[in-house]
Parts: structure tokens; sequence; C-alpha cells
């Protein structure tokens, strides 16, 4: 088991900074779709999609 380990540590290394990444980037958009904001990264002025991510506002536009 430790052979094995030892051989593949630059493997394992690189798979759990992935997953880290990976983990922060989801993190990130449920906190960002939490507080309201966009997931496209551009304001929600001319947005046809704007009443499906906000849908509590009464002006489509925001």
């Amino acid at each position: 088991m430790f052979a094995y380990i030892s051989s593949h540590m630059g493997d394992i290394i690189v798979f759990l900074v992935l997953v880290l990444l990976v983990s922060a980037v989801i993190v990130r958009m449920v906190r960002d779709k939490k507080s309201g904001k966009g997931g496209c990264g551009c304001g929600c002025e001319g947005c046809a999609n704007s009443p499906y991510c906000h849908p509590q506002a009464n002006n489509p536009q925001h």
C-alpha cells in the first residue's frame, strides 16, 4: 500500500488539487445563487431569463 502511494504521489497531489478547485468553484456558485447574483457574470438588463433567475423581484430588470 505504501509503495503504491509513494510511487503515485504526483498523481495523488494533482488529483487533490483538482478536487479542491472544483469544490471551490461549486461553493462559489452556490453562494452567488443564494445571494441573488446571476450565473452568467453580466448584468440582468436585457436578459430574457431575468424573471427566472430573480423570481422574488417585481421588476424583471435589475
